[in-house]
This record gives C-alpha cells, sequence and structure tokens, in this order.
C-alpha cells in the first residue's frame, strides 16, 4: 500500500470512527459519505453505521444509494440473525444435555449483551470455550448436529481450539470455534482459566436457558487478549467498538476493578497498548484515567505479556511462543507440531494416497512455506 492509499484509508478510517461515536456529526459530501461506507463494510460495521444514523434521525439527510444500501444490508443481517440464533439455541442445549459446560464469549456473546440488536454485530462465527477435558466431547456433539470439524493443523500446543461448520437447509454457513484456552498464543494462553470465568459467568437468556457468558468485566480483559494475540495492532474498529461498548456501561469501581485483575494477571501491557488504540479512535473520557493507572501499576516483571509488534512474522509469533513456553521439552514439541503435523492432515491437505510419499511432502512443506513464516505482515482492517 503507498503512503498517500495508507493515510486515505486511515482519514476514511477516523471519519468512521467520528460518525460511530457521534452520528449527529454533520452530513458529509457524496464523496466522503462513500468512504465511510466503503470503510464500515470493510470493518465489518455497515448495519451497525445504518441503525447509529437512523436513531440519531440524520440518516434522511445522507446520499439515496447509501440509505438503500444500508437499509438492505441490515434487512439482510437481521434475517439471518433469526437463523444463526436459533440454530445457536440448538448447539447450546445439545452440549448441556452432554454435561459439557459452554461459555460464549466475545463476538456473538458481546451481540447480545451489548450491542442494540444482534444482527448488529457483525461476525462470521461463534466462540465457545470449555474445559479442556471436555473439548472430545463438545466436537462429538457438533458432528451429531451435522457440524464437520474443518481441515486443520492439531496438536497439543500448536492450537487451543477447533473450527466446525455446516451448511443449513437455507444455504446459510453456521461455524463454531471451539476453544479450551482463551488465546493460541501461550504468553496469553492462561492469563484467565475457565473455572474463573464460569465462576464469574452470567446468563444470556436470549439465547435460550442454557447459555451463559461471561461477566463484562472478564469480556473486556477477553477482547484485550483477542485483539493482542491474533490481531496485533489491528487498525480495525471491529474489535476495538467491542470494547468501546463494554466501558462505555462500566461505572469507576468496575473500570478500576477491569484494570486490577489486568495488572494481577500480568496482562497491564496489552490492555494499556489498546486502550491507547481504543482512546485515539473513540476519545471515552474514562479512559486516560485507566491508561494512567495501568501505566503506575504495571510491574517490570517477564511475567507481563509482552506485545506482538505491529509488524510481525509467524516466525516472530512461534519464537515468542516458545519463549513462553517453560521447557525444552515443550518447546521442541510446539516446533515438532508445527514443522511435522498430522499425518492425516498431510493426506487431507495435499491429497496424498500413499504413505512413502510423505517424507518428501513434509520437505517441500517447509521449504515452500518458509519465506511465507519469515515475511514481516501488519495486521490492518
Amino acid at each position: 500500500m503507498t503512503v498517500a492509499a495508507s493515510k486515505g484509508t486511515a482519514g476514511s478510517v477516523s471519519r468512521l470512527a467520528a460518525v460511530l461515536r457521534d452520528p449527529r456529526t454533520a452530513v458529509p459530501d457524496r464523496a466522503a459519505a462513500q468512504e465511510i461506507v466503503d470503510a464500515a463494510e470493510r470493518h465489518r460495521m455497515f448495519a451497525l453505521l445504518g441503525r447509529r444514523l437512523s436513531n440519531a434521525g440524520t440518516l434522511p439527510q445522507w446520499p439515496r444509494n447509501v440509505r438503500d444500501r444500508l437499509a438492505a444490508v441490515e434487512r439482510e443481517s437481521a434475517a439471518v440473525e433469526c437463523i444463526r440464533s436459533r440454530e445457536l439455541e440448538q448447539v447450546l442445549e445439545a452440549l448441556w444435555g452432554a454435561g459439557v459446560r459452554a461459555l460464549i464469549f466475545k463476538g456473538a456473546a458481546l451481540a447480545y449483551t451489548h450491542y442494540p440488536a444482534p444482527h448488529l454485530r457483525s461476525r462470521t462465527d461463534t466462540d465457545i470455550l470449555l474445559e479442556a477435558a471436555a473439548a472430545p466431547t463438545g466436537g462429538r456433539v457438533l458432528e451429531s448436529l451435522g457440524y464437520l470439524p474443518q481441515h486443520e493443523t492439531s496438536g497439543a500446543l500448536v492450537s487451543h481450539q477447533r473450527h466446525f461448520g455446516k451448511h443449513d437447509h437455507f444455504g446459510i454457513f453456521h461455524a463454531v470455534d471451539l476453544h479450551w484456552k482463551i488465546s493460541n498464543r501461550h504468553a496469553l494462553a492462561d492469563r484467565i482459566g475457565f473455572d474463573e470465568l464460569w465462576r464469574r459467568s452470567v446468563p444470556l437468556p436470549a439465547l435460550g436457558s442454557t447459555a451463559v457468558t461471561v461477566d463484562p468485566i472478564h469480556a473486556l480483559l477477553l477482547a484485550v487478549v483477542h485483539r493482542a494475540g491474533h490481531h496485533p495492532g489491528s487498525s480495525n474498529l471491529l474489535w476495538l467498538y467491542d470494547m468501546y461498548v463494554l466501558l462505555e456501561r462500566m461505572n469507576d469501581a468496575e473500570r478500576r476493578l477491569a484494570v486490577s485483575v489486568a495488572v494481577e494477571r500480568g496482562l497491564a501491557l496489552v490492555m494499556c497498548e489498546c486502550l491507547e488504540s481504543l482512546h485515539v479512535a473513540f476519545s471515552l473520557p474514562q479512559l486516560e484515567a485507566m491508561i494512567d493507572d495501568l501505566n503506575a501499576r504495571r510491574p517490570s516483571s517477564r511475567d507481563v505479556a509482552p506485545l506482538i509488534p505491529h509488524a510481525w512474522s509467524q516466525a516472530g509469533i512461534v519464537g515468542r511462543d516458545l519463549r513462553a513456553l517453560t521447557t525444552w521439552a515443550a518447546r521442541w514439541r510446539l516446533v515438532r507440531e508445527h514443522l511435522f503435523p498430522s499425518s492425516s492432515y498431510m493426506r487431507g491437505k495435499y491429497g496424498i494416497t500413499g504413505s512413502w510419499t510423505l517424507p518428501a511432502w513434509y520437505a517441500w512443506r517447509i521449504v515452500s512455506g518458509a519465506p511465507r513464516w519469515l515475511r514481516r505482515q501488519i495486521e490492518a482492517a
């Protein structure tokens, strides 16, 4: 991306954030309006933008083509959400019936707890957190409902989640990610455990009597962990807006508690970076006190979860995972799981039929994948 294009993109993101923050701001000209709606589409906030403008009474002043597009997207999103919510209820009921304690978290949960309507929080999947021992049972439950495990590498250390998906008779794709730790990054994965989240869990009646999610303070911490571990330095407003809606509803005592838990769990550094980015985008007045508190109380300890640089490579990510592990046996296992995934994975990915060619395919995979692993990337919108 050129410098000029980067500045143009940043400008449209800034204008989108300003409209989301205060939809009563002056209506932009046609060109600027188009930039804003294009940015909203990139950031998966299109339906939310339409609702914010409609509730503020300023939508009729926007160009006709923009109004029509926003209305059509919201209608479609609402219809799809009706189907997805019923499917999710069935999944949660089946997990509960199998004796699996399941916590809905991240975007799917916030859609029902903190957004004006669930279809306004765009998402491509539903994240469910289980106890590690219950993960195999959870997978079998999903398969009994017609979900297929996605083709991906697996191992005790290379990933702490599994992806499942199915198409229903309407043609809608339902994706469920089963997690047994809060992050795939080893420096973050054990900062908050399932038992702690379950003790502080709250019911989510909109998704049935068996639906349970995390409390708002832990939801904020998990949003921080998600962005820091899986989208480091991201300029995507969706991850930041999740934190915005959570913090907007918290009182002073809850915000102080969130800071205290972050410091206690070694998350002060990553939370501070997230809140600084959030403050740039949405200028919440409460954030300055939280940022100052985090900086004042942040311990200078090796136990503090490190930041992943804005420009990162896959090799750099793995290097940080290796440093976070405490034994050489675990480090070697992680390297082995990355370099030599299961033979079933190799057969499925490369269409291998005979075992005698597997060593050559492993070698080809390592050599051909090296440039991608070493290439530095920037997490963008």
